[in-house]
Protein backbone atom coordinates (compact mmCIF):
# COMPACT_ATOMS: atom_id res chain seq x y z
CA UNK A 1 0.00 0.00 0.00
CA UNK A 2 1.81 3.20 -1.12
CA UNK A 3 2.33 6.24 1.88
CA UNK A 4 -0.68 8.68 2.77
CA UNK A 5 1.83 11.12 1.83
CA UNK A 6 2.93 11.58 -1.85
CA UNK A 7 6.64 13.81 -0.95
CA UNK A 8 9.87 11.27 -1.83
CA UNK A 9 10.74 12.41 1.77
CA UNK A 10 7.48 10.32 3.47
CA UNK A 11 8.23 7.59 0.38
CA UNK A 12 12.05 7.23 1.06
CA UNK A 13 11.49 7.02 5.62
CA UNK A 14 8.96 4.33 5.02
CA UNK A 15 11.18 2.61 2.78
CA UNK A 16 14.40 3.06 5.20
CA UNK A 17 11.91 1.74 7.99
CA UNK A 18 10.90 -1.44 6.61
CA UNK A 19 14.28 -2.07 5.15
CA UNK A 20 15.73 -1.55 8.91
CA UNK A 21 12.59 -3.95 10.54
CA UNK A 22 13.81 -6.80 7.82
CA UNK A 23 17.38 -6.46 9.30
CA UNK A 24 19.29 -4.37 6.99
CA UNK A 25 21.29 -1.78 9.58
CA UNK A 26 22.29 0.23 7.18
CA UNK A 27 18.58 1.45 6.32
CA UNK A 28 18.65 2.65 9.72
CA UNK A 29 21.34 4.85 8.62
CA UNK A 30 19.09 6.14 5.78
CA UNK A 31 16.82 7.13 7.88
CA UNK A 32 18.78 8.56 10.10
CA UNK A 33 19.87 11.21 7.61
CA UNK A 34 16.50 11.07 5.60
CA UNK A 35 14.81 12.26 8.84
CA UNK A 36 17.13 14.06 11.26
CA UNK A 37 15.91 17.39 9.78
CA UNK A 38 11.96 16.80 10.11
CA UNK A 39 12.70 14.91 13.50
CA UNK A 40 14.89 18.68 14.48
CA UNK A 41 12.08 21.16 13.34
CA UNK A 42 9.81 18.90 15.76
CA UNK A 43 11.57 18.75 18.69
CA UNK A 44 12.24 22.64 18.06
CA UNK A 45 8.65 23.13 17.91
CA UNK A 46 8.28 21.19 21.38
CA UNK A 47 11.12 22.65 22.96
CA UNK A 48 9.44 26.32 22.23
CA UNK A 49 7.26 26.05 24.50
CA UNK A 50 9.95 25.64 27.33
CA UNK A 51 10.81 29.53 28.88
CA UNK A 52 13.87 31.15 27.77
CA UNK A 53 16.32 29.05 29.14
CA UNK A 54 15.32 25.37 28.12
CA UNK A 55 16.75 22.99 30.16
CA UNK A 56 16.93 19.80 26.96
CA UNK A 57 18.25 21.44 23.64
CA UNK A 58 16.49 20.30 20.26
CA UNK A 59 19.68 18.73 19.11
CA UNK A 60 20.25 16.32 22.68
CA UNK A 61 16.48 15.67 22.46
CA UNK A 62 16.88 14.61 18.72
CA UNK A 63 19.71 12.21 19.42
CA UNK A 64 18.53 11.00 22.51
CA UNK A 65 15.48 9.98 20.20
CA UNK A 66 17.96 7.99 18.06
CA UNK A 67 19.46 6.34 20.93
CA UNK A 68 15.93 4.70 21.34
CA UNK A 69 15.35 4.16 18.04
CA UNK A 70 16.82 1.24 18.23
CA UNK A 71 14.46 -0.59 20.54
CA UNK A 72 11.71 -0.02 17.92
CA UNK A 73 13.27 -1.67 14.99
CA UNK A 74 10.80 -4.58 15.78
CA UNK A 75 7.56 -2.07 15.09
CA UNK A 76 5.11 -3.14 11.67
CA UNK A 77 6.59 0.32 9.98
CA UNK A 78 3.16 1.40 7.85
CA UNK A 79 4.09 4.89 7.00
CA UNK A 80 5.99 8.24 7.65
CA UNK A 81 2.68 9.38 9.68
CA UNK A 82 3.54 5.80 11.77
CA UNK A 83 7.04 6.83 12.30
CA UNK A 84 6.04 10.32 13.43
CA UNK A 85 2.84 8.91 15.95
CA UNK A 86 6.20 6.85 17.62
CA UNK A 87 8.63 9.67 17.23
CA UNK A 88 5.95 11.91 19.27
CA UNK A 89 5.40 9.08 22.03
CA UNK A 90 8.74 8.75 22.44
CA UNK A 91 9.51 12.70 22.90
CA UNK A 92 6.90 12.56 25.40
CA UNK A 93 8.55 10.00 27.08
CA UNK A 94 12.08 11.29 27.02
CA UNK A 95 10.89 14.77 28.22
CA UNK A 96 8.90 13.43 30.98
CA UNK A 97 11.93 11.29 31.95
CA UNK A 98 13.91 14.41 31.88
CA UNK A 99 11.62 16.20 33.94
CA UNK A 100 11.59 13.51 36.32
CA UNK A 101 15.31 13.71 37.27
CA UNK A 102 15.32 17.51 37.10
CA UNK A 103 12.88 17.22 39.63
CA UNK A 104 14.44 15.06 41.87
CA UNK A 105 17.65 18.02 41.86
CA UNK A 106 15.28 20.88 41.73
CA UNK A 107 11.82 21.60 41.48
CA UNK A 108 11.06 20.50 37.63
CA UNK A 109 10.80 21.15 34.15
CA UNK A 110 8.48 24.28 33.60
CA UNK A 111 6.70 24.63 30.05
CA UNK A 112 3.99 26.17 28.66
CA UNK A 113 1.02 24.61 27.41
CA UNK A 114 0.07 27.08 24.40
CA UNK A 115 -2.79 28.71 23.20
CA UNK A 116 -1.50 27.74 19.82
CA UNK A 117 1.47 26.70 18.47
CA UNK A 118 4.32 28.90 18.22
CA UNK A 119 2.17 31.50 20.65
CA UNK A 120 3.59 31.47 23.87
CA UNK A 121 1.02 31.85 26.71
CA UNK A 122 3.06 32.82 29.65
CA UNK A 123 0.17 32.33 32.03
CA UNK A 124 -0.32 28.57 31.66
CA UNK A 125 3.37 27.75 32.03
CA UNK A 126 2.84 24.69 34.06
CA UNK A 127 4.83 21.35 35.08
CA UNK A 128 5.90 18.43 32.69
CA UNK A 129 5.01 15.80 35.03
CA UNK A 130 1.52 17.53 35.75
CA UNK A 131 0.83 17.56 32.22
CA UNK A 132 1.95 13.96 31.64
CA UNK A 133 -0.23 12.86 34.73
CA UNK A 134 -3.20 14.77 33.89
CA UNK A 135 -2.94 13.46 30.50
CA UNK A 136 -3.29 9.78 31.17
CA UNK A 137 -6.35 10.65 33.21
CA UNK A 138 -7.66 12.80 30.28
CA UNK A 139 -6.94 9.22 28.16
CA UNK A 140 -9.22 7.66 29.85
CA UNK A 141 -12.28 9.08 29.04
CA UNK A 142 -10.92 10.80 26.11
CA UNK A 143 -8.33 8.73 23.96
CA UNK A 144 -8.73 10.44 20.22
CA UNK A 145 -8.53 13.92 22.00
CA UNK A 146 -5.58 12.53 23.96
CA UNK A 147 -3.48 11.27 21.07
CA UNK A 148 -3.98 14.86 19.60
CA UNK A 149 -2.49 16.48 22.91
CA UNK A 150 0.75 13.84 22.99
CA UNK A 151 0.76 14.60 18.95
CA UNK A 152 0.85 18.29 19.27
CA UNK A 153 1.96 18.98 23.03
CA UNK A 154 5.02 16.41 23.27
CA UNK A 155 5.68 15.88 19.23
CA UNK A 156 5.29 18.64 17.80
CA UNK A 157 3.58 18.01 15.00
CA UNK A 158 1.23 20.78 13.31
CA UNK A 159 -2.52 19.99 12.45
CA UNK A 160 -2.11 18.52 9.40
CA UNK A 161 0.34 16.13 10.33
CA UNK A 162 -1.46 15.38 13.29
CA UNK A 163 -4.60 14.37 11.22
CA UNK A 164 -2.00 12.31 8.73
CA UNK A 165 -0.91 10.25 11.80
CA UNK A 166 -4.25 9.86 13.15
CA UNK A 167 -6.19 8.87 10.05
CA UNK A 168 -3.00 5.91 9.72
CA UNK A 169 -4.47 4.76 12.95
CA UNK A 170 -7.59 4.43 11.10
CA UNK A 171 -8.91 6.86 13.41
CA UNK A 172 -11.60 9.34 11.07
CA UNK A 173 -10.92 12.76 11.19
CA UNK A 174 -10.23 16.26 9.49
CA UNK A 175 -7.95 19.24 10.24
CA UNK A 176 -11.43 20.87 12.04
CA UNK A 177 -11.30 18.19 14.50
CA UNK A 178 -8.13 17.95 15.47
CA UNK A 179 -8.65 21.79 16.21
CA UNK A 180 -11.47 21.19 18.03
CA UNK A 181 -10.05 18.29 19.91
CA UNK A 182 -6.96 20.78 20.20
CA UNK A 183 -9.12 23.58 21.92
CA UNK A 184 -10.96 21.11 24.45
CA UNK A 185 -8.19 18.95 25.61
CA UNK A 186 -6.41 22.01 26.57
CA UNK A 187 -9.27 23.80 28.39
CA UNK A 188 -9.59 19.85 30.72
CA UNK A 189 -6.32 19.85 31.30
CA UNK A 190 -6.00 23.22 32.02
CA UNK A 191 -8.73 23.08 34.87
CA UNK A 192 -7.43 19.95 36.21
CA UNK A 193 -3.74 21.39 37.00
CA UNK A 194 -4.71 24.69 37.75
CA UNK A 195 -4.39 25.00 41.54
CA UNK A 196 -7.57 25.53 43.09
Amino acid sequence: MPDANSTPVAGNMTKFLRQWRAGDDAALERLTAEVYGELRRLAGSVLARHPANPTVQRTSLVHELYLQLPNAQEIDWQSRAHFLNVAAKMMRNILVDHARKRKALKRGVVIPLETDIGVLDRATQIDILLVDNALAQFAASFPRQARVVELRFFGGLTVAETVDVLKAMDIECSARTVERDWTFARAWLQNSIRPD
